[in-house]
């Protein structure tokens, strides 16, 4: 019995002694491989933080139209049509328990030239609410204009001039793409 158990063990350490680690070729082409990998991914990531943006942009912007629902329900329960008046031009993030860490509050005049890209905030004069775009080379907005995104409040009007709601709509039409659109 004993001298079956030695056999086993001298089998496997001469089955030890036959494996081998890689070889040079094998070495290079795996890390060829994987800098061709890293490559492409690094070539990507600039859309790819397009694309978060994005969509943090569009869950905000979420937000704020299901606050408006709320308000509105909450005025049309209490029969306060003065407050669904005054919805329309109103600067949204009022209506947020808590605003973004990225908004930078109510601007006007030169106060708008201190907003960075990736960050909202209520343009007072035009009773707008802005989002600056921070990875502009992915977004598509009209020639000669800045990379932002503009939404204001409006009522929703019956043909009879009733009240029907209220809404968060693009002031101006924009798009983002896959692709870089503009140099910075």
């Amino acid at each position: 019995m004993s001298e079956s158990i030695w056999r086993v063990v001298e089998r496997r350490g001469e089955f030890i002694s036959k494996i081998k680690g890689f070889s040079l070729f094998e070495l290079v082409v795996t890390l060829t491989i994987i800098g061709v990998l890293i490559a492409i991914a690094i070539n990507k990531l600039p859309a790819w933080q397009a694309f978060a943006e994005r969509a943090a942009m569009e869950n905000v912007a979420g937000s704020l139209r299901s606050a408006l629902g709320i308000k509105l329900a909450s005025c049309v329960a209490g029969n306060d049509m003065a407050g669904i008046r005054a919805l329309q031009a109103s600067n949204p993030m009022d209506q947020l328990a808590t605003v973004p860490d990225n908004y930078a509050g109510v601007r006007g005049g030169a106060g708008k030239a201190g907003v960075e890209g990736g960050q909202w905030y209520f343009d007072v004069s035009a009773r707008e609410l802005v989002y600056r775009v921070r990875d502009a080379e992915f977004f598509k907005a009209p020639p000669a204009t800045p990379a932002e995104v503009r939404f204001a409040v409006q009522l929703v009007l019956s043909d009879r001039k009733r009240i029907e709601g209220v809404q968060l709509v693009e002031v101006k039409s924009y798009a983002w793409s896959n692709e870089r659109v503009r140099s910075n």
